[in-house]
């Protein structure tokens, strides 16, 4: 799956305007199929199957978790 198709995708799922219009539960129950390939077409895998996160990965240096980790462990 491309950009282009998961922003398309995206773009077409309906979002949920009021509480009484759905719960997050018949959110997801709805669109499972579309949720799923959004979140495989975001996945790397590698040559053995696995899922791995690349080493240009934007997350790689992220520490706003360190630093929530440190804080909490410092109360």
């Amino acid at each position: 799956m491309d950009k282009k198709y998961n922003r398309e995708e995206m773009d077409n799922m309906p979002i949920p305007q009021k509480k009484e219009d759905t719960t997050f539960t018949d959110f997801i129950s709805k669109n499972k199929d579309v949720i799923d390939k959004i979140a495989k077409s975001n996945t790397k895998i590698n040559k053995s199957g696995l899922t791995v996160i690349s080493k240009d990965d934007t997350w790689l240096d992220e520490t706003e978790w360190d630093e929530m980790y440190k804080d909490l462990k410092n109360k």
